[in-house]
């Protein structure tokens, strides 16, 4: 079977880190492809009967469950009931931990960002239904549907706690959450070396940190990705952006000063991994966020 790429929704022209949906699928209509995304997704299942193929194994997913897939996953679904009703939320995994935060909170993250995973992906009714996911859920489609003032930091406090739950979960089920995935002398002291990250990201040299921590470049940047899931230049650029986005949209700094204070080599490099990442130049994101806050 096929498998395409499906993009994230935009919201005033900037990719949205959250979309909610309130979907249904009959079961004369399953899907003719199989897709995959960057952002991870979450389905509640509050009606029905689904099969769910996730990198063409199959799980049955029944009323009041909730399975996630992962970023990159590859999946495809039918309906097991003359009609099924579930709830989708996908959103960038980024949003799970702060930028400022220690590896201690990164690493609940990563099993969600890696395809292979060997963690549960469907979680069953009863604890769905102690922990209040089915509600939690409901109030984020809710949201993301009438988008009151704030709706952006609702739809995200919805997601953590949804996650929080989720981490507890596994853990009573015995499945440990690390980061850790192998051995050697970077491994156990990542919570040291991404809080340093975190605090100088804008003037953080792979190179130099290699050497800080006595070990090759080779080594440090192999071992990095293996344990974060993304390159050491990928994650610099992640924190960069999301504090230029921050500084776009409280400061009145020009776009030429945020380049030079993110660390960037120069204003187009900065408005070029920009783009990439929100969908938007700077300059746009900036007047379109503004557009949209005088509107409301």
């Amino acid at each position: 079977m096929e498998t395409i790429c499906e993009k994230a929704a935009t919201v005033d022209g900037v990719t949205a880190p959250v979309e909610c949906l309130d979907l249904k699928k009959r079961s004369d209509s399953p899907d003719l492809y199989a897709h995959f995304h960057d952002y991870v997704e979450l389905l509640y299942l509050y009606d029905g009967k689904l099969r769910v193929w996730l990198n063409g194994k199959e799980y049955a997913f029944n009323e009041g469950e909730l399975i996630i897939i992962n970023s990159k996953e590859s999946h495809r679904l039918e309906s097991a009931a003359p009609e099924s009703r579930y709830y989708v939320i996908k959103f960038n995994p980024e949003i799970l931990w702060a930028s400022n935060g220690s590896a201690k909170e990164t690493r609940y993250v990563l099993p969600f960002l890696n395809s292979s995973s060997t963690h549960p992906r469907v979680f069953p009714a009863s604890f769905v239904s102690e922990a209040g996911i089915g509600a939690l859920v409901a109030d984020a489609v809710s949201a993301w549907k009438n988008r009151p003032v704030g709706y952006e930091l609702l739809l995200r406090g919805d997601v953590l706690k949804i996650f929080g739950h989720v981490v507890g979960c596994l853990s009573d089920l015995g499945v440990e959450i690390k980061y850790t995935v192998g051995s050697g002398s970077l491994y156990g002291i990542m919570d040291n070396i991404i809080d340093y990250v975190n605090q100088n990201f804008t003037s953080c040299d792979e190179r130099e940190l290699a050497k800080r921590y006595k070990v090759s470049y080779s080594y440090f940047s192999r071992t990095f990705k293996q344990m974060m899931n993304m390159s050491f230049k990928e994650y610099i650029n992640y924190l960069r952006i999301n504090e230029a986005q921050r500084l776009l949209l409280t400061t009145g700094k020009s776009i030429t000063d945020i380049s030079m204070e993110m660390g960037f080599s120069s204003p187009s490099h900065f408005i070029n991994v920009f783009r990439r990442h929100m969908g938007r130049a700077p300059k746009q994101y900036r007047k379109n966020i503004a557009k949209t806050d005088t509107a409301e």
